[in-house]
């Protein structure tokens, strides 16, 4: 009977220890389970003023609400958001960073000025699609459209000034209009917050922008547009050709997007997207925020945002020669 007893306070102790040790895994599961506990930083791969600027800080008051924690909008900005990017990349993957980026990364991982790319994060979300974006010049400018602009650059080579960062999005146009025989003096500049004053203060001759950051200066007549930089015509201006129709072989669409640091818990990633989700979806005051400045609510999950970048970062590969320089 006693040894029998002894056998029983053996197995009860083991148990103990077995169900102690589970237990000991429990506080790094419920820190995902009880994420957010202190304050997010939205890391902006941009300046202040600029269309990813912009979506971010509308969203992240609405963010705060919905998940209890303060989120805050850092801007890092340079090489065309390569910056911030690997920032991100080496921040703790603790879920309290967050990386907005957007086309940009894929085009510097093109050009190789990185060695990384949006397969080195947690993808998150598309949490916005940009208005359209537009190539604009001052109205007294001697072309109105890309057939006049080449004409044009042709007789004067290396006199009007556009815009344009190595491995950002608009070196795509600069490269695209070079290609259809423009004759220009590509400039670098920062996001479209900093290009604006370059064509205000006549420093610059042509910079693309996002429509709704330029349509004022149209409407008073400082500003004209030559070409619709996007994908597609705008139901805003029916009659603006885009760069392609245009004979560029050039264009894009703005999809701002969420990342994570690798490693960061898919619980975490999961609860922050459902978040972004259901603002976008959902929320009225969001909706009409955005609406003012003529966007669309856009999200995607985290498959079809995976989706979408890699579609469009074997775009970019196709012509990373080109974005080399080569």
């Amino acid at each position: 009977m006693k040894k029998l007893l002894s056998v029983l306070m053996i197995l009860v102790l083991a148990m103990s220890f077995v169900m102690a040790a589970g237990q000991g895994e429990v506080p790094a599961e419920s820190a995902a389970d009880k994420w957010p506990q202190q304050p997010i930083n939205l890391v902006v791969a941009f300046a202040a003023g600029g269309n990813s600027d912009y979506n971010a800080r509308a969203i992240s008051k609405y963010l705060s609400k919905e998940l209890g924690q303060p989120v805050v909008v850092t801007n890092i900005a340079g090489s065309g958001g390569s910056i911030a990017a690997a920032q991100v990349k080496e921040a703790k993957n603790d879920g309290y960073t967050v990386l907005v980026s957007q086309l940009s990364m894929n085009i510097a991982q093109a050009a190789k000025m990185v060695d990384f790319g949006f397969q080195d994060f947690e993808v998150a979300c598309v949490f916005s699609a940009s208005a359209d974006e537009v190539l604009v010049a001052n109205a007294d400018a001697p072309f109105n459209n890309v057939q006049e602009l080449i004409a044009e650059s042709k007789k004067n080579p290396g006199k009007y000034k556009l815009t344009a960062n190595t491995g950002a999005s608009t070196q795509w146009i600069a490269i695209g209009l070079q290609q259809a025989g423009a004759q220009l003096n590509v400039v670098s500049s920062g996001g479209s917050g900093e290009r604006l004053p370059l064509l205000l203060g006549r420093h610059v001759d042509l910079i693309p922008m996002p429509y709704n950051m330029v349509q004022d200066y149209v409407d008073k007549g400082q500003f004209k547009y030559i070409a619709n930089v996007s994908n597609q015509r705008s139901a805003a201006l029916p009659d603006l050709p885009t760069l392609r129709e245009s004979g560029v072989n050039a264009g894009y669409s703005y999809y701002n997007t969420m990342f994570f640091p690798k490693g960061t818990d898919a619980k975490i990633v999961e609860k922050f997207s459902t978040a972004v989700g259901k603002i976008v979806n959902t929320n009225a005051d969001y909706q009409k925020e955005i609406a003012a400045l003529f966007q669309a609510p856009t999200y995607m999950n985290t498959a079809d945002t995976v989706a979408h970048w890699t579609k469009e970062l074997q775009e970019m590969m196709a012509i990373s020669d080109l974005l080399q320089g080569k």
